[in-house]
């Protein structure tokens, strides 16, 4: 069995149709039915339900695409052991980072990183933390940076800096002129702020600290 057929297997299945998979490969339609016979003939069973409108996955052909998929990512992750032991002359690198991090620390993280492996190819992604999260889990990254509060037991964590919210209040708020800088829970009570919607790890820290100081 060719590594080709897993490839069009997966990309018809992930398509649901012959005919957008082919584009995606940049193949012919009659090339791609026919690879996809012959894995159907090698494995002995009907693989895809051709009978509708859109091209779906048989039972059998649901647990072959778990199996199939999960080889190309431990393929794909041998490839990048491999590049781990040499030099770090070549490779590539995929990351992720949230949104609040893009502004101000990726672009000298990247500069860094260009000047000492010019030869690794750096995929940067934006992306929330719950999604970084699900894509490291997925071998759809290497590395992420996001918030220290990491949901997945199975991820490893590293902490690299400490950061501090602060509070913005234009000069005419009585806040302004206030000297001791710490705005506590009851001024914050009274204050109607404007605040990223839930989905944003930065609001999540921000509403677990005031629920712990309720």
């Amino acid at each position: 069995m060719l590594l080709r057929h897993i490839h069009y297997f997966l990309a018809v299945a992930d398509q649901n149709s012959f005919t957008r998979a082919a584009e995606s490969l940049y193949v012919s339609q009659p090339a791609l039915s026919q690879q996809i016979r012959q894995l159907e003939e090698r494995l002995g069973c009907q693989l895809f339900d051709r009978s509708g409108r859109r091209v779906v996955l048989t039972d059998v052909g649901e647990v072959y695409y778990r199996y199939a998929r999960k080889a190309l990512q431990d393929l794909a992750e041998g490839e990048r052991a491999l590049l781990d032991v040499q030099d770090l002359s070549r490779g590539s690198l995929r990351l992720a980072v949230t949104p609040t991090f893009i502004s101000y620390l990726v672009g000298p993280l990247v500069a860094r990183f260009y000047q000492a492996y010019p030869g690794i190819r750096l995929e940067i992604q934006e992306m929330s933390q719950e999604q970084i999260e699900e894509a490291l889990l997925d071998d759809r990254l290497d590395l992420g940076i996001a918030f220290d509060r990491v949901h997945s037991p199975e991820l490893a964590h590293q902490q690299l800096l400490q950061e501090t919210l602060a509070l913005v209040v234009n000069r005419q708020h009585p806040l302004a002129a206030d000297n001791s800088k710490v705005a506590d829970k009851e001024v914050l009570q009274g204050l109607e702020m404007a605040l990223l919607n839930s989905t944003f790890a930065t609001r999540e820290q921000i509403d677990a600290y005031c629920l712990q100081h309720e």
